[in-house]
């Protein structure tokens, strides 16, 4: 079985433009893609989650907005970036929520022994 239609540098690149401004509504250059790698690569991320071996979904921070993409170490750029729904960061949403729900009213928190 052949590898499917091979697609150029460049080609990516206006992709993963197209999804940043569509998704997020943010001009990815060349500066905001590097510095969105860099932070990857020092560690600077919200949540991060092997997908494949190669390929690991990314949550940050960024100019106030929050954002999921996917990286490759491989190629050491962003494939793609998700959606807020999108089903590689369900697991991040549900322990999100999960933690936001933990917190509670200080008097609700009070052990029953200790209400008196």
């Amino acid at each position: 079985m052949s590898p499917g239609p091979r697609v150029s540098c460049h080609a990516r690149r206006r992709q993963v433009k197209d999804y940043a401004l569509q998704r997020f509504g943010l001009e990815v250059g060349r500066h905001v893609r590097q510095t969105l790698i860099r932070r990857v690569r020092q560690g600077d991320v919200k949540y991060a989650r092997s997908v494949t071996n190669s390929r690991t979904v990314v949550v940050l921070d960024y100019g106030g907005v929050e954002m999921a993409f996917l990286y490759s170490s491989v190629t050491k750029e962003i494939v793609t970036f998700l959606p807020p729904d999108a089903p590689e960061t369900a697991e991040w949403r549900h322990a999100q929520s999960a933690a936001a729900s933990a917190l509670c009213h200080p008097r609700q928190c009070v052990p029953d022994w200790r209400r008196g």
